[in-house]
C-alpha cells in the first residue's frame, strides 16, 4: 500500500477535520498531522519510561509511523486532530473517546460537563438521593454576551454573588472551559433562598472566534445559555424536593447542546425495572426534533438487564422500540457485562467499551482490508504495534484541576484499550480463527508495552466501533456494518468559508447549501463497494442483509475477537421483530453484551419522505454514478491543507454513526 493514493472524498474530509494550522494561511499536510501524532507518542513513552526513547524505539515509532501516513493503522480522531499539541499535556482527558460515570452528585455534573467540552464521549447513569432542586423558585434573568469578533477576552473565573438584601443571586460565567464547567456546579449546587437568579454571560467571547489551544470555532453564548436557562427551570421545577432519574437525565442531555462545532455524544443507561425506567425508555420517538423536547436526542438511551428477559418481555420491548421509531431503547446485558469486565458499570456512547465509573477508554484500530494482498505476519505486526501505542495512551496524569480524582486512579489500574477493526465486511475470507489470532496479536502487543514499563497490564485490549469519519478517510467499510449500497452519493457538510471548497467546485463536485446550517456547504461525493455483497433491486444493488445475519456477525466477532463490546446498529424491517426476538432469547449469554437497533433505509424514500432536510447517504444506480463520476476531474489535496471548524462528527447529536 506504499502507493495508496486516498480518494477524493478521504482527502477532503481529512483537510477538512484534522490538519491543524501552521499559520494564518498554511496547514498541515497528511504527512506533517501523522509526525506530530508520532510526537505525542514519543512524549508519552518517554514520560512512562522516564528516559529517551532508545534507537529500538525509534525504529518502532517510526515503522508506526508509515503505517499510520498509509491510513492501515490510525488513533482516534480526537488524537489526529490534537495530538502533539501543548494542550493535551495540560488536559490529557482530551485523548480520551469515551467515559463513563454515575451521575449523583454535583461534582459529577461537573465531570460531565468538563468531558464534553473536551470532546470526550460521556455515558451516565442517574443516581437519586443527593441532588435537588432549588430551595424555592425564583425568577430567571439572563444577560447575554455583547462582544464581537476581535474584542479582548473576557475574564476567565467565574464570579459568583449574593445580595441578602434584594435576594439576588448572580453567576457571572468565565470564557474559558473550566469555568463553563465550575458554572454547573454553581448552578445546581446554590442553595440560596433567591427571589432572582441572574445568569450572566457578558465575559464570554464572540461566536466564532478560534479556541487556540483545541483549534475550533467558539460557540459563544448563543448554545449555552439556552441550556442553563432550561437547567434553572428544572431546578425551579424541583424546588424543594430531589431530582428525579429523568430531571438529571435532561440536565445532562441540556449540556450536550452547549458546543457548536465539536459535536458531544452522550448514553444513557438505566436498569429495566426502575421505577422511571419506561419514562426514560420513550424520551425519543419518531418527529421529536420538530417538538420542544428536542435535545433529548443528545443520547442514545439504553435499558441495563440484571437478569435474563422473558421471551414475552422482549417482544414487549420489541414492540416499544417499533412504536418509538424502532431505534430506542437498547438493550444491555450486565451479567455478560461483568463476565468480561467486574467493573463494569455502564458504557460509552457508542456502547464498544465496558466501563467502569470514572471509567475512561482510548481508541484506535485497523483497516483489515490494507492487508487484504499482504501476509498475515504483517496484518499481526500492525496490531501488535498499534496495540504498543494504545497503551501508551493510558500513561496519562488526569488530575487537571477539574476532574475528580476517581478518574485518575481507575485508569491507574483498570489501563483499558480499545484496538479495533473496521472494513471487516470487505474480507469475507476472514475465518472466526483468523480473528482469534487477531486479538492473540493485539493482547500481546498491549501486554507487551505494560510489561516494559513495569505498569498494570490492560484489563482488556480488544474492540469494534462504528468508526465513521475514520473509516471514510481509510476509504474502507465502517466497522462491521456493510454500506446502504453498492453505488452511493455522500453529502458532506463543509463551512461556506473552507479553502477545500474551490478545488472541490473546479474538480466538478457538486455543491449545494447545506438545508439545516446556513453557513455549510454540501459536497456530493460518489462512492463504490464493488467488493461487498448486495441484492439487486430493479437498477439499485441494496444492502438487504437481514437482521439474524447481522447477528450472527456480532456474536462470532463476541466469540472471537472482541474482549469488550462490538458496536453494532442492527438495520431490520419490523416483519423480522419476531426472528430478533427469538435470537436474543436463544443467545442471551456471555456473548451478547449491547445491541441497538435502527429500522432498514428504505432507498426509495427521499429525505422529505422520511422528514428530514437531507440524507447523509443515499442509494444510486450504477448509471447515475458513473455518469456522475466520469465528469469529475482528478483532486490531489496531498500536498496542501485546509482546516474547517467541524471536529470528528462521528458521535454527532449523540448517535453513532448509523444510527
Amino acid at each position: 500500500m506504499s502507493n495508496y493514493m486516498p480518494s477524493a472524498r478521504a482527502q477532503a474530509i481529512t483537510r477538512r477535520t484534522y490538519n491543524r494550522p501552521l499559520t494564518d494561511d498554511i496547514y498541515e499536510t497528511w504527512e506533517q498531522s501523522i509526525a506530530r501524532v508520532i510526537n505525542h507518542q514519543r512524549w508519552l513513552w518517554e514520560r512512562a519510561q522516564g528516559d529517551t526513547l532508545k534507537p529500538m524505539q525509534l525504529a518502532e515509532l517510526a515503522e508506526l509511523q508509515q503505517l499510520m501516513v498509509t491510513r492501515s493503522n490510525l488513533p482516534a480522531g480526537r488524537t489526529l486532530w490534537l495530538g502533539g499539541t501543548e494542550l493535551v499535556k495540560r488536559r490529557e482527558a482530551s485523548m480520551f473517546n469515551c467515559s463513563f460515570m454515575e451521575i449523583r452528585t454535583v461534582h459529577d455534573l461537573v465531570d460531565a460537563f468538563w468531558l464534553l467540552l473536551q470532546g470526550c464521549g460521556v455515558g451516565f447513569k442517574p443516581a437519586t438521593g443527593v441532588l435537588s432542586g432549588f430551595v424555592r423558585k425564583m425568577e430567571v434573568v439572563t444577560i447575554r454576551s455583547e462582544k464581537k469578533r476581535g474584542d479582548p477576552r473576557g475574564n476567565k473565573l467565574n464570579v459568583e454573588t449574593f445580595d441578602p438584601t434584594t435576594k439576588t443571586w448572580v453567576i457571572r460565567i468565565g470564557d474559558s472551559a473550566e469555568s463553563w464547567a465550575k458554572a454547573i456546579g454553581k448552578l445546581v449546587a446554590g442553595k440560596y433562598a433567591a427571589k432572582k437568579l441572574v445568569l450572566d454571560y457578558s465575559e464570554i467571547r464572540a461566536a466564532g472566534e478560534i479556541l487556540k489551544g483545541y483549534g475550533w470555532a467558539c460557540s459563544g453564548d448563543s448554545s449555552i445559555s439556552v441550556a442553563f436557562e432550561k437547567i434553572a427551570g428544572i431546578m425551579n421545577n424541583f424546588a424543594g424536593k430531589l431530582l428525579s432519574k429523568a430531571a438529571v437525565w435532561d440536565i445532562a442531555n441540556w449540556l450536550g447542546t452547549t458546543l457548536s462545532s465539536r459535536r458531544s455524544a452522550e448514553i444513557g443507561l438505566i436498569d429495566y425495572g426502575d421505577p422511571e425506567w419506561q419514562t426514560i425508555a420513550t424520551r425519543k420517538y419518531k418527529g421529536f426534533m420538530d417538538t420542544q423536547d428536542w435535545y433529548r436526542s443528545q443520547s442514545n438511551n439504553s435499558l441495563i438487564f440484571h437478569e435474563k428477559p422473558t421471551k414475552r418481555q422482549l417482544r414487549d420491548l420489541f414492540d416499544l422500540i417499533i412504536e418509538n421509531g424502532g431505534s430506542e431503547p437498547g438493550f444491555v446485558n450486565a451479567k455478560a457485562a461483568l463476565k468480561r469486565a467486574p467493573w463494569f458499570r455502564g458504557l460509552n456512547p457508542c456502547a464498544e467499551i465496558l466501563l467502569a465509573n470514572y471509567g475512561f477508554c482510548n481508541l484506535v484500530e485497523t483497516d483489515l482490508y490494507k492487508f487484504k494482498d499482504k501476509s498475515p505476519a504483517e496484518l499481526h505486526r500492525a496490531l501488535y504495534l498499534i496495540s504498543r501505542a494504545n497503551y501508551r495512551q493510558t500513561c496519562v496524569n488526569l488530575r487537571d484541576g477539574v476532574l475528580q480524582d476517581a478518574w485518575h486512579q481507575t485508569n491507574e489500574y483498570l489501563r483499558l484499550c480499545g484496538v479495533g477493526l473496521t472494513g471487516i465486511v470487505r474480507r469475507p475470507d476472514l475465518t472466526p480463527y483468523d480473528f482469534r489470532q487477531m486479538r492473540n496479536s493485539a493482547i500481546h502487543g498491549a501486554y507487551s508495552q505494560a510489561d516494559e514499563l513495569e505498569l498494570e497490564r490492560p484489563k482488556n485490549v480488544t474492540t469494534i466501533k462504528p468508526s465513521g469519519t475514520l473509516s471514510k478517510i481509510m476509504d474502507t467499510t465502517e466497522g462491521c456494518h456493510r454500506p446502504l449500497g453498492k453505488f452511493i452519493f455522500n453529502n458532506v457538510s463543509f463551512s461556506k468559508h473552507s479553502p477545500v471548497l474551490p478545488r472541490l467546485l473546479d474538480a466538478g463536485y457538486r455543491l449545494w447549501d447545506c438545508p439545516n446550517d446556513p453557513g455549510a456547504v454540501l459536497a456530493v461525493f460518489p462512492e463504490a463497494y464493488p467488493d461487498v455483497q448486495f441484492d439487486k433491486v430493479g437498477n439499485h444493488y441494496l444492502n438487504k442483509e437481514s437482521a439474524i445475519s447481522q447477528l450472527n456477525r456480532y456474536r462470532m466477532l463476541m466469540r472471537e475477537y472482541c474482549d469488550q463490546n462490538v458496536s453494532i446498529t442492527i438495520s431490520y424491517d419490523p416483519s423480522e421483530s419476531k426472528e430478533v426476538v427469538d435470537w436474543l432469547d436463544k443467545n442471551w449469554d456471555e456473548n451478547t453484551v449491547a445491541t441497538s437497533f435502527l429500522f432498514r433505509a428504505d432507498p426509495f424514500k427521499t429525505a422529505q419522505d422520511l422528514g428530514f432536510s437531507y440524507l447523509p447517504q443515499t442509494v444510486v444506480t450504477e448509471k447515475d454514478f458513473r455518469e456522475y463520476a466520469s465528469k469529475l476531474k482528478p483532486l490531489d489535496l496531498t500536498s496542501e491543507g485546509s482546516v474547517d471548524d467541524q471536529i470528528e462528527v462521528e458521535c454527532a447529536g449523540g448517535s453513532c454513526p448509523v444510527r
